[in-house]
């Protein structure tokens, strides 16, 4: 696709049109009457009303007071607001509910738009709203001119079929950034869309204003509210993405239950759901309510079938208490690789931070040493699947501006692309080859596995050296098991040195290990990969 001058002042129009574009002619069916009104009467409008609308729609409020805009690119913005008016996009007063105004005005415009107000010079902005509410009612007329964005709803239906999810939002993609990023080429065919039917839109808008609900809620502290959303919350929906968001919600929601001590209510709740920590929250509920076997049923089954690392740990761990383990025994724990850590013990002066140190004194030694952390193991795995991470899969690419597929943490990513994913694994006596030729045919192409400013091919060489097949195909695997928990914790330092390589995880006075981190330590112990953790003292001057 053709990319803007990102030197360009009308760089947002751009990519705001990209947007437009794409829905328009992916998604036109989906829409209903007024959005595609929208859209038409929005291609009419003139070059400069379109920039001016852009740009109200990324400052996320509906009210703004018309003196205190200045786009210089825009130049005199009076007419433009004019032709927005007109069209219907915003509407132009000098009078609007008291509390928008006085959202809009700082505490000295309020005293001298409104001195009626019986309020001392140095009470608070709450209190001269609260005294000019009391004094002048619930409306206010104002001697500046305030704009009210109309319909900002619809919005919400595009960035939603672009975006396939209500948390992005203009102020997050119409940015220069992406004038001067590289992204994969692949199809956006309405085959392959997210959203198949106008039902499943309506209710992910839904679910979507439950959440802000919530949050709003936790924001506040008002946990009374969110335990309220319980009445609200919908019943199961057959499509799965729409299902997955509405349980993260109703997870959230039994928290606070539970948190308050409604255990049944809380229980019953999760009950609903199969996503985590829903199996562990049960779990815990159980053991206090002294519900012995179903506690001890459900960690079974997360021990025989973890839905992703954290929750094997959590089980492991709650499987050791005594009165489970009465019920389950000791041979339902998955053995322990290898509980050793290899460690060591370094002082050094400090200066710098602490990887650092620790890398300049393995140099001093003659290692080669690069600071990866989790760069190195995510690359390989990146370069090694490029071409089946952006394979089409319906709902994985929704807009020309995408990391990666759209469903990488769903439990469908791996099903979805299984034959593939086994093909490739099953060639991985080739994966050096293959590396190396994703390397060169898309460097600098963004990948959220990866960081090309921290990649480079001695690294990766290097490391493909000192990994045999069978190790690299087991990391592999263990990327695939858990993306998005094991994606970190990685070492931070690679080196090699001849023919030896190692692995080793830096930690400064008082730092210690993660679980993430100890995971992976065992699992190149596990593997015979080496690897350990310096603990490092700041040594006397």
């Amino acid at each position: 696709m053709t990319q803007p001058d990102p030197l360009s002042p009308y760089y947002y129009h751009h990519n705001f049109l990209c947007l437009m574009d794409l829905v328009s002619e992916r998604d036109w069916d989906l829409l209903n009457h007024a959005e595609r009104h929208w859209i038409t009467t929005f291609q009419q409008l003139s070059f400069k009303a379109q920039c001016l609308l852009i740009r109200l729609l990324m400052r996320r409020h509906d009210w703004f007071v018309a003196e205190k805009l200045v786009y210089h690119e825009l130049g005199d913005l009076s007419p433009l607001l004019d032709e927005l008016a007109t069209q219907g996009y915003v509407r132009l007063t000098h009078q609007a509910a008291t509390e928008v105004v006085l959202n809009l005005l700082t505490k000295p415009q309020m005293a001298h738009a409104y001195p009626q107000a019986d309020v001392p010079k140095s009470a608070s902005k709450a209190q001269w709203q609260v005294a000019i509410q009391a004094t002048y009612g619930d409306t206010l007329n104002t001697p500046t001119m305030l704009i009210e964005c109309l319909q900002p709803e619809l919005l919400s239906v595009f960035l939603l079929l672009y975006f396939g999810n209500s948390r992005q939002d203009l102020s997050q993609f119409v940015v220069a950034e992406l004038g001067i990023q590289t992204f994969e080429s692949y199809a956006l065919r309405q085959s392959e869309r997210l959203f198949q039917c106008r039902e499943h839109i309506d209710h992910w808008l839904h679910l979507s204003a439950l959440n802000e609900h919530y949050w709003q809620a936790k924001k506040a502290k008002q946990p009374d509210i969110i335990l309220a959303l319980t009445d609200q919350l919908p019943a199961r929906y057959a499509w799965p993405p729409l299902e997955r968001k509405r349980q993260r919600l109703v997870n959230r929601i039994a928290r606070e239950h539970e948190r308050h001590a409604n255990l049944d209510t809380a229980q019953m709740l999760y009950q609903t759901t199969t996503q985590p920590p829903s199996r562990e929250r049960q779990a815990r509920i159980a053991i206090k309510q002294d519900d012995i076997d179903l506690a001890s049923t459900l960690i079974g089954t997360m021990l025989r079938a973890p839905h992703d690392e954290d929750e094997r740990d959590i089980a492991c761990r709650l499987a050791k208490q005594k009165k489970i383990q009465q019920h389950i025994g000791l041979h339902e724990l998955p053995a322990t690789p290898i509980s050793e850590i290899h460690t060591e013990h370094l002082a050094l002066p400090l200066h710098d931070r602490v990887e650092w140190e620790v890398a300049d004194y393995y140099r001093a030694q003659g290692w080669t040493v690069w600071y990866s952390e989790n760069c190195l193991l995510n690359a390989l795995f990146g370069l090694f699947f490029w071409d089946i991470l952006f394979m089409p899969v319906q709902g994985a690419f929704l807009n020309p501006f995408q990391r990666g597929p759209r469903d990488l943490y769903s439990e469908e990513f791996c099903t979805a692309r299984q034959p593939a994913i086994d093909d490739r694994l099953s060639d991985i006596d080739n994966a050096r080859a293959l590396i190396k030729q994703h390397y060169a045919e898309k460097h600098g192409i963004t990948n959220d596995w990866v960081h090309w400013g921290v990649i480079e091919w001695p690294l990766l060489d290097a490391a493909l050296r000192a990994l045999s097949t069978h190790q690299l195909k087991a990391c592999f695997e263990r990327i695939l098991f858990d993306r998005r928990h094991n994606r970190s914790g990685q070492p931070d330092l690679f080196m090699c040195r001849a023919d030896n390589y190692q692995w080793v995880e830096v930690k400064g006075p008082g730092d210690t290990l993660q679980h993430h981190q100890k995971r992976w330590l065992h699992f190149f112990n596990h593997h015979a990969i080496n690897a350990k953790v310096i603990y490092v003292q700041r040594c006397p001057q």
